[in-house]
């Protein structure tokens, strides 16, 4: 009887030793994918993100050019523009490049 559960032991424990060692390495391999995959996943989002906003600015920029008689939006000359500031004196002053033609009181 021992000749037979000798090898018998002997084999189960190389089988096994030999089981833990496959199942080490298939579960490295799928962690080596996971980690492929979340890496192509953050990759897929940052290029999402830069179409979308590639996108948002495009269709900005279209609109306004394709409708700007319909809702009366005429682009503004730049020596034209007035910034009006929060201060106690109601004085307005040119946003363009031109040095101030306003004297300060």
């Amino acid at each position: 009887m021992s000749f037979v559960l000798k090898p018998f032991l002997i084999t189960l424990l190389l089988v096994g030793v030999f089981g833990l060692v496959y199942l080490r390495a298939n579960f490295l391999k799928l962690e080596y994918s996971l980690g492929e995959l979340e890496k192509k996943k953050m990759h897929c989002l940052r290029d999402r993100k830069m179409l979308f906003a590639e996108k948002t600015s495009l269709l900005s920029f279209a609109r306004l050019e394709s409708s700007p008689s319909e809702e009366g939006f005429v682009l503004p000359d730049r020596l034209k523009v007035v910034h009006i500031s929060k201060q106690m004196r109601s004085l307005t002053q040119q946003a363009s490049l031109k040095q101030k033609q306003l004297a300060e009181p």
